[in-house]
């Protein structure tokens, strides 16, 4: 195989890795939505939607400091971690939010998620009850 080949298949693999990473939405078992888009994703954990559905409040929450956490926000959120402190910071200092729900272990945000009606949250592997694994769409399905 010539280098040239060898190079492209590894960059694609890794794109193809990067790409997809692992992680999962997960939201409180009550909360009716089953799939979200991207954008939608998006504007929840950028505070720009508040609400499931016109009915129930979204209390977002967030991991603290883990690999899951630097992927989610790339992938879904298009910040770094230290932007999106800052973007929350400035809408709390603005009077437009409240800081997500902030937590150091997988375990401690599935509780919560678990437990907060309306919580909606983000781990690396799929989770068992007692939370419900929300289905990411590609904001492009259904384009024709």
């Amino acid at each position: 195989m010539s280098k040239k080949v060898v190079l492209f298949l590894l960059c694609f693999s890794w794109a193809v890795f990067y790409a997809f990473p692992d992680v999962f939405i997960i939201a409180n078992p009550d909360t009716e939505l089953s799939s979200l888009e991207k954008k939608e994703i998006r504007d929840i954990f950028t505070g720009k939607r508040t609400r499931w559905n016109g009915s129930g409040k979204i209390t977002i929450a967030i991991l603290e400091n883990l690999d899951v956490h630097k992927e989610f926000l790339l992938e879904f959120v298009r910040k770094t971690p230290s932007q999106f402190r800052n973007y929350w910071r400035r809408k709390v200092f603005t009077g437009e939010g409240k800081l997500p729900k902030s937590f150091g272990s997988e375990a401690e945000l599935i509780d919560f998620v678990a437990g907060t009606k309306g919580a909606v949250g983000y781990i690396s592997s799929p989770a068992k009850k007692p939370v419900k694994v929300i289905e990411i769409k590609d904001d492009r399905e259904g384009d024709g």
